[in-house]
């Protein structure tokens, strides 16, 4: 999630307007921002078990919120609930790890451009309306909260198109996707083709089991009298 991490920020401040907006977005955004700084040696895959995993989160926000009240700052809590709430927001739009680098889950919007836009465009809006509702009843400050929300959805809708014209990969949304295997058989997603949600629980769920008896034999050929033939044989007379 991108612009949806704006937005929550805005909807914590509420909470508390004596806490400083900056580093209440610096903890929304806080899992990316360390693993874009840890990634530098290291492979993304490897350092988002530690910045996006639910032991990395809860380290980060016990950290970000430690830090805070030594500072004797007001709204310590909040800074750690951004914190945790980056998971739940990136579970809808990618998938990230539970607590090793494998498996990952998540909703994989990110390969739905419109979908991902659609989504994140109503966090922003719900955002900025609880933001607006603890904010002073000032007509100007009104119009900076409608003219911030515009601008988070307008940058929502230019990453979503470079998204789009970007990637090239299928919908894979998971809630327990180990790696990849490429040798079972996957049903391919394209777009907004296929809203048949497929959630690989485990590898058996790809695999499907011969029920005809026939020891892998080609079916088929039963009736025309020909011998079945496994897989990669070849018929010689």
């Amino acid at each position: 999630m991108y612009a949806g991490h704006a937005a929550v920020a805005l909807a914590l401040r509420w909470r508390e307007p004596r806490l400083p907006i900056v580093p209440l977005v610096v903890a929304c955004y806080g899992p990316d921002w360390a693993e874009v700084v840890l990634m530098a040696p290291n492979p993304r895959a490897v350092i988002a078990a530690y910045t996006h995993s639910i032991p990395g989160l809860l380290i980060g926000a016990a950290l970000v919120t430690l830090v805070w009240k030594w500072m004797r700052r007001p709204g310590a809590m909040l800074l750690g609930v951004g914190w945790l709430l980056h998971w739940p927001a990136d579970l809808l739009t990618g998938r990230k790890p539970l607590i090793f680098p494998t498996p990952v889950i998540g909703f994989d919007l990110y390969n739905l451009p419109l979908a991902d836009f659609l989504l994140e465009a109503t966090v922003v809006a719900i955002g900025c309306a609880i933001y607006a509702r603890g904010a002073p009843k000032r007509a100007e400050l009104r119009r900076v909260i409608v003219i911030l929300g515009a601008a988070l959805i307008a940058l929502q809708a230019a990453l979503d198109m470079a998204l789009g014209v970007m990637r090239n990969t299928d919908w894979e949304p998971s809630l327990a996707s180990a790696v990849r295997q490429s040798h079972l058989p996957r049903a391919r997603v394209h777009g907004w083709a296929g809203l048949r949600m497929r959630f690989a629980l485990s590898p058996s769920h790809n695999r499907r089991e011969d029920r005809d008896g026939n020891d892998g034999r080609t079916p088929g050929h039963r009736d025309a009298g020909l011998p079945h033939l496994r897989q990669g044989e070849v018929l010689h007379e």
